[in-house]
């Protein structure tokens, strides 16, 4: 009981457990309420063994609520009373622990929950993106040529007035098409799918109004790892772009130790501030429900550095 007093943590409790009861693969188990199930202490699901199992469970309860549950060997039975004594004298600290388990269970939910949300919300990009292309854009095509085969059948003795209203409506015709592709590339880029993060950072890049220099690694990640670290830099590159007053940007991309890691940077005036504008606040909660983080380093002065740190395990 001295010994459990001083258990700071759960390895150091689950120490004095095993070195208690001789049982070093001893595992400790969590009641989580809200899903009426076991966690480990990360709140991860833990599957209690069965009867047919070599391995038994100790339950620890106060006043009927669950609490903890320890898992140990079978033998341990014939000790009936010892695995009894040291479950109550652990059931103080096991409260404490099962609160703190919950808490992360709940966080890993809530993670997940904002993950879906993330992935749902790209594909429906996606299926807008596919609408637009083989519907929308496929008809003003159409109707972009019949004006041109109009435009030729006339002849050159057609009424002026009606060949300047075809004229006309051939070049809006043309600027609605190039507006539509510009939505279309904004709702899901096709070539971050087709051809990975490099190609659309590059594509990215060109478009910009300032020399950007890319150095972006030649690797694959999941869907919505890439396309979390392609709108970071879309979104970057659109702020340079209108408020920065740069003269150059850089974007890098480099996997470390199991995590992506976006920097876009600038030469701008900076002072960037991230609670007033939607699109970088936006990015954050995106990349946040990754489990990542978002940074914005913006001095007055000293340009502009947004990072982002992406789990890519």
């Amino acid at each position: 009981m001295v010994e459990l007093g001083q258990a700071s943590s759960a390895d150091k409790l689950r120490d004095v457990l095993v070195e208690t009861l001789q049982d070093p693969p001893l595992q400790l188990a969590f009641w989580h309420s809200d899903t009426e199930s076991y966690v480990n202490l990360e709140g991860r699901p833990v599957q209690l063994p069965d009867e047919r199992s070599q391995r038994a469970v100790t339950l620890v309860q106060r006043d009927g609520t669950p609490l903890a549950a320890m898992i140990h060997d079978a033998a341990l039975a014939d000790e009936h009373k010892l695995v009894q004594a040291t479950a109550a004298a652990a059931r103080l600290r096991l409260e404490n622990k099962q609160l703190q388990a919950q808490v992360r269970a709940q966080l890993a939910d809530l993670r997940a929950s904002r993950a879906r949300i993330v992935e749902a919300g790209d594909s429906e990009r996606r299926r807008v993106e596919r609408n637009l292309h083989d519907g929308a854009q496929q008809r003003l095509v159409s109707l972009s040529l019949a004006i041109r085969l109009a435009q030729a059948q006339l002849g050159p003795n057609v009424n002026p007035e009606a060949q300047a209203r075809l004229a006309q409506a051939s070049e809006e015709l043309q600027v609605a098409l190039s507006e539509l592709r510009q939505l279309v590339r904004g709702i899901y880029p096709t070539i971050l799918t087709q051809q990975g993060l490099v190609a659309a950072v590059e594509s990215l890049a060109q478009q910009a109004p300032v020399p950007v220099e890319v150095a972006v690694a030649c690797q694959r990640y999941t869907t919505v790892v890439e396309t979390t670290a392609y709108f970071v830099v879309s979104e970057a590159l659109t702020n340079v772009a209108k408020y920065a007053q740069a003269t150059a940007a850089t974007v890098t991309a480099e996997q470390v130790y199991g995590w992506l890691i976006v920097d876009v940077t600038d030469d701008g005036i900076g002072g960037v501030d991230p609670a007033k504008g939607s699109g970088l606040s936006g990015l954050a909660d995106r990349v946040a429900a990754l489990g990542g983080v978002l940074q914005v380093d913006s001095p007055a002065g000293g340009g502009t550095r947004v990072r982002a740190e992406l789990p890519c395990d």
